[in-house]
């Protein structure tokens, strides 16, 4: 018989908790959370989220030629693309360091985190850090969340009032999702009754 270590139960029960309300918390209101600890294969990692909105800001900011990543709620998407269980754990671990590493490369080259900084100095420090080889994927990967928040359904607390589809003049498939249908409770439902 296979006996379960008690403090093993509780860390994955508190982490399976904790990541189950990651969406429900985002939701609700990002503007005053500044930092976020997930448990990833048993390894903690902290995202702090002042430096991924001015990351995102940087990344695709607000323009009269389209919606930023903060109007789109890029952030809100990633924290949902972090919580959900079918997400590649590479995507998951890549995107969970990218937002540090960033930050320790202006530190070790600027001297400055990337709060300190001016837009400018920041455009500055995203522009060295797309030179390095593990910036430009990084970079990449947090680009994908920005469009693929762009296309996401306004059911996952993302796109809101369609600004993304309308930007894009897009027209998504229907039906849309419900609270019911929706990814991932979908994958639970027996399609073929």
């Amino acid at each position: 018989m296979n006996k379960i270590n008690r403090s093993h139960f509780i860390k994955t029960m508190f982490t399976g908790a904790i990541a189950l309300q990651l969406p429900f918390v985002f939701s609700c209101n990002t503007s005053n959370i500044n930092g976020v600890t997930l448990i990833i294969e048993d390894k903690k990692y902290s995202i702090n989220t002042i430096d991924l909105k001015l990351i995102l800001d940087i990344l695709m900011p607000e323009t009269t030629v389209g919606p930023s990543a903060m109007a789109l709620k890029a952030d809100v998407y990633l924290f949902w693309l972090l919580a959900d269980q079918k997400v590649d754990l590479s995507r998951k671990l890549n995107l969970a360091t990218s937002i540090k590493r960033i930050n320790d490369f202006s530190d070790e080259k600027y001297n400055s985190s990337l709060q300190e900084l001016s837009v400018s100095k920041l455009q500055e420090v995203i522009k060295a850090v797309s030179n390095t080889t593990w910036g430009e994927t990084d970079l990449s990967l947090l680009m994908t969340v920005c469009f693929e928040a762009m296309f996401a359904n306004p059911i996952y607390n993302c796109n809101t009032d369609y600004i993304g589809w309308k930007w894009l003049e897009y027209t998504a498939g229907i039906p849309f999702p419900s609270i019911e249908n929706k990814y991932p409770e979908i994958m639970k439902i027996n399609h073929l009754k």
